[in-house]
């Protein structure tokens, strides 16, 4: 539901982002960076204060003072960590779980710095070979100090040097450096270790310390409500979170695990929506969030945890969805609290506050989720700025009716959210194909506005036939009365749908965005088990399309050429088998699942009245399946009342023709429409 609205004559910056300009970026980005670089540099001391002292412990193999300098340097790395956490908490920025803890960090380097020694000194006569052994663990102390401090520097000036060519020159420094001294040392130190394998040790070191302060590894691992308070404070202002009806707002976390650690996945909830009192009061979407809306309770699809989910060990964010605005809004309309954009703001402050440097960042959502998706998933840009990016909605298509422009406008208030210096140009004709085109084109090159390794894509699925989207759309041309026969709008709603995603593939010049219209008319697919196994229409599977789309060179449009609808074999040889026609279940039939109107045996049946599929459902002499009935439609081209639903050509603008008759759900799941 793309709004299409004036540009104001001068747009305010909301909760510190500026709407109508690009963003431009200072050494203090934000204070989780500060933060961060303020523990690593703490943490490169206490790396280099232990190893020294194991440098002396060499010669003199005096436990009690080697013990006592390292809880020494242990209580420096916390003190410094508390410091680092009480100024970030002055800018309101929570950094205290960003990071490992103090002692626990102190540990962390200390079993890595043991480590480090046991592999030098091994092949040494201790005490006898204490000088030279006490040389390379200096000389490899002065590297892991460099290592971090390297890595210190990059997050205290990520908004000059997102990209890290800094630090990956003082890394190389350090290296060179300490190659050529260790290397010295060695030839007349009897140690088996190499100054390959200590700075592959020192590099380690470096990894899980960044991982470390980057990650907030005691953040669970399974998903974890969160309910923030009313007002947070976030970018210099205060902004709400708040359900539709003023409930409290909640969001959902869960850390990821392995290699995958470092990599989040943002989702943004459906859930409906609702723009006036009569759809407000209906009500058409879901107005609170509590346990049932944990994303622990969805176990198909990209929600559970089937080895072919690429995105089952991603840390992730689940953006709960309560004010009916599809995450775009910021007012009150008649008691309805369309808060959407600041409630997901919030939820981007979490993010960027314990998952803060990912390397790869995949934006989408669901129905109203993914609108949400397209426009937060734009500004999550300016937030990682490093990161390789792709964002999908998932059926949001943007089909409105001219006149819901204003309408949602007058509702949600979402005018200023637009990001206008992606070059939407005239958003008073904007749709949602020139969002997505914008946002493609001026994320499309590395190291241009953004600076991940490669430009960002974007893509949008949908099924041919949508039920919930073509419903919505119906409510939009012919009113709430008619919303229970939303196939009315079938016809109008694909042909539009089709045509934006078109309009958006063209507009994209770089190629870096791309369709997937599915076969049938489910709502929805992240969630389904559809997307490892459906392959009808000549589709590539789902799972396949957005594994090239982060993966693969190559990466394509997707569309059905038999957009039937979908069901699955009732038994037979294929009993269970995804199936749109009675043909593919020999022995057996095709029940379809897809959403469609009602078919019931005609008059002549001897169960007439009875829902079917097909004739043979039927029982009698001259009984048949009835399709809905058929009904007339305004053409797209009428000057008056287009798409509506029409009795005659004067329902219409008169002219011969322009009230069409239509009746596209059809036996055997086909469904077909008037050219």
């Amino acid at each position: 539901m793309f709004m299409m609205r004036p540009l104001a004559a001068a747009i305010s910056a909301v909760v510190g982002l500026a709407l109508s300009a690009p963003p431009t970026f200072a050494k203090d980005f934000y204070p989780t960076q500060a933060c961060v670089a303020a523990k690593l540099k703490a943490a490169a001391k206490k790396c280099q204060a232990d190893m020294k002292v194991w440098a002396k412990w060499d010669a003199t193999q005096d436990d009690a003072t080697r013990d006592a300098a390292i809880a020494a340097a242990s209580t420096k790395l916390t003190s410094g960590f508390d410091k680092a956490n009480a100024k970030a908490a002055k800018k309101f920025v929570e950094c205290t779980t960003t990071s490992l803890l103090g002692a626990e960090m102190s540990t962390a380097i200390d079993n890595a710095v043991s480590a480090t020694v046991a592999s030098i000194n091994t092949g040494l006569s201790l005490p006898t070979d204490g000088e030279c052994g006490g040389k390379l663990i200096k000389t490899a102390a002065n590297e892991c100090a460099a290592f971090l401090k390297a890595e210190s520097g990059y997050f205290k000036k990520f908004g000059v040097d997102p990209q890290g060519a800094i630090r990956d020159d003082k890394h190389s420094q350090a290296s060179a450096k300490f190659i050529a001294k260790f290397d010295a040392t060695a030839t007349t130190c009897p140690t088996t270790a190499t100054s390959s394998s200590v700075e592959g040790q020192n590099n380690a070191l470096k990894d899980d310390a960044v991982s470390n302060t980057t990650t907030s590894p005691d953040l669970s691992t399974t998903w974890t409500q969160v309910t923030p308070p009313f007002q947070t404070q976030y970018l210099g202002a205060t902004i709400p979170a708040i359900c539709s009806h003023s409930t409290p707002y909640s969001f959902f976390y869960k850390r990821g695990s392995g290699a995958d650690v470092n990599k989040l996945l943002v989702y943004y909830q459906g859930g409906g929506a609702c723009w006036d009192a009569v759809t407000c009061g209906a009500p058409f979407y879901d107005p609170d969030v509590t346990a049932g809306d944990n994303p622990a309770n969805t176990t198909t699809g990209f929600a559970g945890n089937n080895p072919s989910n690429p995105f089952r060990n991603w840390s992730s964010m689940f953006v709960a969805y309560c004010t009916a605005d599809v995450h775009w809004g910021s007012h009150n309309d008649g008691g309805i609290q369309h808060n959407g954009w600041y409630n997901a703001k919030v939820v981007e402050k979490f993010a960027r506050e314990h998952f803060f440097n990912p390397s790869e960042v995949f934006v989408t959502g669901s129905s109203a989720g993914a609108y949400g998706a397209i426009l937060h998933g734009i500004y999550l840009h300016e937030v990682f700025l490093a990161s390789t990016f792709n964002v999908v909605g998932d059926a949001g298509a943007g089909v409105i009716t001219p006149a819901f422009n204003q309408i949602q406008e007058n509702a949600w208030h979402v005018q200023e959210h637009l990001p206008t210096y992606i070059g939407l140009g005239d958003v008073t004709q904007a749709t949602i194909a020139d969002l997505y085109a914008a946002a493609a084109n001026y994320y499309a090159t590395a190291g241009v506005h953004h600076f991940a390794p490669r430009g960002t894509r974007f893509g949008h699925y949908t099924s041919a036939h949508d039920d919930v989207q073509t419903l919505f759309y119906n409510i939009m041309v012919n009113g709430i009365l008619d919303f229970s026969s939303w196939w009315h709008s079938s016809c109008d709603w694909n042909r539009q749908a089709l045509q934006l995603s078109a309009d958006a593939a063209a507009g994209a010049t770089s190629g870096n965005y791309k369709y997937y219209i599915g076969p049938g008319s489910r709502h929805t697919i992240w969630g389904s088990d559809r997307v490892y196994t459906e392959t009808h229409g000549g589709v590539e599977l789902v799972v396949d399309w957005l594994n090239d789309m982060r993966t693969s060179p190559t990466w394509d449009n997707v569309a059905c050429t038999d957009c039937s609808l979908l069901g699955s074999c009732t038994g037979g040889t294929n009993s269970g088998a995804s199936c749109q026609h009675d043909s593919e279940c020999p022995l057996s039939v095709c029940n379809l699942v897809d959403s469609k109107p009602d078919f019931t045996c005609n008059a002549a049946s001897t169960n007439s009245g009875a829902t079917c599929q097909r004739d043979s459902d039927c029982l009698g002499v001259g009984a048949a399946c009835d399709v809905e009935a058929s009904f007339g439609v305004c053409k797209n081209t009428s000057t008056t009342n287009p798409n509506k639903l029409c009795s005659t050509d004067a329902d219409c603008d008169g002219t011969a023709g322009s009230c069409v008759t239509e009746q596209p759900f059809q036996l055997d799941g086909i469904v077909s429409c008037p050219p």
